[in-house]
């Protein structure tokens, strides 16, 4: 699955490929506008008991881990579900929680309203396909030794009985 990149405060909050978001990129986010400071860091944050509850009670619901901590490597630090990515924002400051509550919602928004837009697009390509491919089998039933054919051969059968005269009229070629 793939799970939408953040941005907060102009950063790029990482995302890994369970849909843990970076910890770390959120601290970084919240220092640079001064709604954090340096010792409110993520390790800080998940060593409460309280958290720690909330992360078995995530992790039993979700059936995956919903904090990772990576030491050492470049995707080092620690890694979080969404609603412990925003436990977390609200840890550091409310106004900062309501921000990243705001983005994260924004961005399944913007997801769903992408999803919407391409099951119309589909409907649209699909209806549309179908309609030339109706074209597609009139004109072939148009074609060499089709309909057309049929049609121009009757004309010439009615014209064959016709009075040489009356046909010349008909077409214009009176002398």
């Amino acid at each position: 699955m793939q799970y939408p990149t953040v941005i907060v405060n102009g950063i790029s909050v990482r995302v890994d490929h369970d849909g843990r978001y970076s910890l770390n990129d959120l601290h970084a986010a919240a220092v640079m506008k001064g709604e954090a400071n340096e010792s409110q860091r993520p390790g800080e944050f998940l060593k409460s008991r309280q958290i720690k509850r909330f992360i078995r009670a995530l992790s039993d619901a979700t059936k995956i881990a919903s904090v990772k901590t990576i030491r050492g490597g470049k995707e080092q630090g620690s890694w979080g579900l969404e609603l412990i990515a925003i436990r977390y924002a609200a840890w550091l400051n409310p106004m900062f929680e309501i921000r990243v509550y705001n983005t994260f919602r924004e961005a399944v928004l913007n997801g769903v309203s992408n999803m919407t837009r391409l099951n119309r697009l589909d409907l649209l390509i699909a209806n549309e396909t179908k309609e030339v491919s109706n074209c597609a089998k009139t004109m072939n039933k148009w074609g060499v030794g089709g309909r057309k054919q049929l049609l121009n051969c009757a004309r010439d059968r009615i014209i064959d009985q016709m009075d040489p005269d009356m046909v010349a009229l008909m077409e214009g070629k009176v002398a």
